[in-house]
């Protein structure tokens, strides 16, 4: 697959960029800045040890790509997808983004007007194919790409198409999916994500999950 990163140059967008490098698609880099879309993608090829990786503005690269994956910050989020509006008519669309903010030791889901960020970028890009994914792993995990990943992803959406070729993605980057329904769960799991930082505070670890009971295909 082609795999576009919108504002890739930072930590999801290299990580993630990696370990799809490494498992055979071809990445494309986006930023506003194409210097800082060529140091990500060297830094990728870096971790990869090699790859299709090409670097350029999140315009070109989201046209030639089959999945859009969205690596911006969680405030940053909407107000990029409402600049790219269009552009992702038709595009699998990948949110990752918790909107989760942390104070003085207490982390707190702030939702969305539409529930969530991924049915945010749902309602403000209603041509694209949202499939939300991938939030329940600190983003730093993803840079250590010689090391497994000891966690499931629940994905969610409403085109079932998208959600399959998203969880084949996962599985390639090395992250266990499991269909979680419909776009609107996304707001449990972003929300429940808060959870998991309270534990890490309490803990002093970095903690995923584990969806168990389910027979193994």
């Amino acid at each position: 697959m082609k795999i576009a990163f919108v504002g890739g140059t930072g930590p999801a967008g290299i990580g993630l960029g990696a370990r799809a490098a490494r498992a055979g698609h071809d990445v494309l880099v986006g930023s506003r800045s194409d210097e800082r879309a060529q140091e990500a993608a060297a830094k990728i090829v870096e971790l990869a040890g090699g790859g299709s990786v090409t670097s350029g503005s999140n315009a070109s690269a989201i046209a030639v790509a089959d999945v859009v994956v969205l690596s911006v910050h969680a405030e940053a989020q909407p107000a990029v997808v409402g600049e790219l509006g269009g552009l992702l008519d038709g595009k699998i669309v990948v949110s990752m983004a918790n909107p989760v903010t942390v104070a003085e030791g207490h982390a707190t889901f702030q939702a969305p007007p539409a529930g969530s960020l991924a049915e945010q970028a749902q309602h403000d890009a209603p041509g694209a194919r949202v499939v939300s994914a991938l939030h329940e792993i600190r983003v730093s995990r993803f840079a250590k790409v010689d090391r497994a990943i000891d966690s499931d992803t629940i994905v969610t959406g409403d085109d079932d198409a998208a959600k399959e070729r998203v969880m084949a993605l996962c599985a390639d980057i090395g992250v266990n999916p499991v269909d979680g329904g419909p776009l609107a769960n996304s707001r449990y799991v972003e929300a429940f994500v808060a959870v998991l930082v309270s534990i890490n505070f309490r803990y002093k670890a970095g903690v995923s999950y584990r969806i168990t009971g389910l027979q193994q295909s």
